[in-house]
């Protein structure tokens, strides 16, 4: 019988408006990304079924493996390298439809180390993804705000609040500030073994998984108006293998005491230029889906051993 599930601590940071770039010169794929070369998002098939957004990836049986982001297409930001994949491990599934992104996360770690229940802390296990449609105002000549979340399985009374101080202290856009709850965001976390995340004191030796799914609506140009004066991005418009794609970022902390890990999945040029990493989004028919049940991404991970 499957677990409650506990409720995704997500923050939404409509943050300091994008500063000025070269929009003519924007990093090459290669310095963009941290694995050297392309990520992607596949488009969601309609064969395939109703998306389920509860952290169980049996939904995603259809996506080919060899779309599969690993951990070796990540790199830390400290330049250190890579640990093995029994102390930690991510693989991430990424999806698209009309104007959502889609995604499915597993983390394994061999220690769990949560320091608190706070979701707004950047301490201890947890990760933050942000995406930018407008490639830092490159494809619209215009500036605005990025979409950035941060999440933990933290204080299930907290369900989501500001990232930032500048917006919760009223110089943010006040009226994207319900931007991170349903419609526009449906997301869950889990923990196996539960009991290892509610270890006290913090860390637990026995380590464990977690898994992250959400559904995020992709606007145009984020307005100052919000929701309701914003338009949304034709993700159609940008897929294909030669399409502009979609600016994104993740961040996984790795919280093990005396050593936090921060992984990310953009490159060093972009790190430094504020570009993000990019994904290209394929259509159905340009990549195969699977034709048979796969694995369970934990499942993947262990093979991996």
């Amino acid at each position: 019988m499957r677990k409650a599930l506990t409720l995704l601590g997500l923050t939404l940071a409509m943050a300091s408006a994008v500063q000025a770039q070269d929009f003519n010169n924007p990093p090459t794929l290669e310095n963009r990304n941290a694995s050297g070369f392309p990520y992607y998002m596949l488009e969601w098939p309609e064969n395939v079924g109703q998306i389920r957004v509860d952290t169980y990836d049996d939904d995603w049986a259809w996506f080919d493996p060899e779309y599969v982001l690993t951990m070796d297409e990540w790199k830390d930001e400290g330049d250190r390298p890579a640990p093995s994949r029994d102390d930690l491990d991510v693989t991430t599934k990424m999806a698209w439809k009309d104007n959502y992104w889609y995604v499915f996360m597993a983390i394994h770690d061999d220690t769990l180390s949560h320091e608190g229940t706070e979701v707004r802390r950047w301490d201890g296990d947890m990760i933050g993804f942000i995406l930018d449609p407008q490639d830092h105002g490159r494809t619209r000549g215009k500036l605005g705000y990025s979409q950035e979340y941060v999440a933990a399985p933290g204080n299930t009374t907290v369900n989501f609040t500001e990232r930032y101080p500048e917006s919760e202290g009223g110089d943010g856009p006040a009226a994207w500030r319900g931007f991170g709850e349903s419609p526009y965001l449906i997301a869950g976390v889990r923990v196996e073994p539960i009991e290892a995340w509610a270890a006290d004191p913090w860390t637990s030796d026995t380590g464990g998984d977690t898994y992250y799914e959400w559904r995020l609506a992709v606007w145009d140009l984020l307005e100052e108006g919000g929701p309701a004066a914003s338009t949304p991005r034709n993700l159609n418009a940008q897929a294909g293998a030669d399409g502009a794609g979609l600016s994104f970022v993740f961040f996984v902390e790795d919280g093990d005491p005396g050593f936090n890990n921060d992984w990310t999945v953009r490159g060093s040029e972009a790190t430094a230029r504020q570009y993000f990493a990019l994904a290209k989004l394929l259509r159905v028919g340009e990549f195969t889906a699977a034709t048979a049940v796969e694995e369970t991404t934990w499942g993947r991970i262990k093979n991996s051993f």
